[in-house]
């Protein structure tokens, strides 16, 4: 006979330590002080960046940790299937009454298993359409059909909700028949602590400042973002402009090594790497940009705000939705490097425009976007 899910046991199911931390933390450690008996299945080894830290805080809140061999980038036919395996085995083991399942992968072989196992409750957070939507090209389309394949026979798991942090993407999952509308839910966002991120006290030195706070892909914008670096230097424009975030060199999309490492050379660009201090990381900034191609709901540019910077970014799904366009933020349209180097112009030129979007910002991000918003949101999907 086969063991009835633990109402009571939460697994989470992600493959990124530090997406974890940044997004789902808090609500981990929500879970647990509600009673629920926590577990996360991550990798605890990423070819990118070191994450004891990361494991570290998660152990904190409480929930119980297994190491899961789930990589955002693919490691062929036999490493995906051996995760699956891992992942049947870990669910069969700890039968949990609810999985949540975070990003493409995690999200199409959790729901896999939990369809198989006859789990309780599964919520499918898509964190944004990733790589294989935004691509070109024959072999982004072809896996375009596939993933969304996966999609439709996952989503539809009567015993689960989707949760979608933009209406659009939402709009574009119902619409191709991936799931139902009635399976699906609107969570714009997952908040930010606005008390430990908070504007300077005083303004940083020197010449303006420009961060790019972001893995280094191209769908988010680097390329335009380095492109817009060089307008600015050809008109003489004081400026620094700094790209924050791990690189993941193997990964699809993924900036090239080489063409990183020239662009630093150059001098058009300085690469700060990866930063587990993020609240300290942004304060040394004046303006933050974000020339995204879609996003699901950028946490960064929440993050910026609640710090009480300016921002520019993509005039695209997930971008324009966590900002107030013209009071907190200019937009610009995506892959636009001559507009991005336009609206940043005009931010480095007026201090006092700068102040007054980041002080716009701010009040927005601390009135709609609290954590508390976004963890009652999910601890009633898991109670429902």
């Amino acid at each position: 006979m086969t063991e009835r899910p633990t109402p009571k046991r939460l697994l989470f199911l992600i493959n990124d330590a530090w997406f974890f931390v940044t997004h789902i933390l808090p609500l981990a450690r929500a879970a647990v002080a509600a009673g629920y008996d926590t577990h996360a299945a991550l990798p605890f080894q990423a070819a990118a960046l070191d994450t004891a830290d990361a494991l570290e805080a998660i152990r904190a809140t409480g929930a119980q940790l297994h190491d899961l061999p789930l990589q955002r980038a693919g490691y062929g036919p036999a490493g995906e299937l051996r995760a699956l395996w891992d992942i049947f085995t870990l669910c069969r083991r700890l039968r949990p009454g609810i999985l949540h399942c975070i990003s493409i992968k995690p999200v199409i072989y959790g729901g896999l298993v939990a369809r198989c196992l006859g789990l309780g409750r599964a919520v499918f957070f898509i964190t944004g359409l990733g790589h294989v939507f935004i691509a070109e090209g024959g072999k982004a389309r072809l896996m375009r059909f596939l993933v969304k394949r996966a999609y439709r026979m996952t989503l539809s798991y009567a015993r689960g909700v989707t949760v979608f942090e933009n209406e659009v993407d939402r709009s574009l999952f119902v619409e191709a028949k991936l799931l139902p509308r009635e399976q699906s839910v609107l969570i714009p966002g997952v908040g930010v602590d606005a008390e430990k991120f908070h504007p300077a006290l005083v303004a940083p030195p020197g010449p303006p400042l420009v961060m790019l706070p972001a893995r280094l892909q191209n769908e988010k914008g680097v390329r335009e973002f380095v492109e817009a670096a060089r307008i600015l230097r050809s008109r003489s424009i004081g400026v620094r402009m700094v790209l924050v975030g791990y690189a993941d060199f193997a990964r699809p999309g993924g900036i090239r090594e080489a063409e990183l490492r020239a662009w630093v050379a150059e001098g058009v660009v300085e690469w700060w790497g990866h930063s587990s201090t993020m609240p300290a990381t942004l304060r040394e900034a004046h303006i933050v940009c974000l020339p995204s191609y879609r996003e699901g709901f950028s946490k960064t540019l929440l993050e910026a705000a609640a710090t009480g910077l300016p921002i520019v970014t993509s005039d695209a799904p997930g971008c324009r939705d966590a900002v107030l366009a013209g009071e907190s933020a200019l937009l610009v349209p995506p892959r636009d490097a001559t507009a991005l180097a336009e609206a940043l112009e005009r931010l480095i030129a007026d201090p006092e425009l700068r102040a007054r979007m980041g002080a716009r910002g701010r009040e927005h991000v601390v009135r709609e976007f609290t954590l508390a918003r976004f963890i009652t949101a999910n601890l009633a999907l898991y109670a429902a």
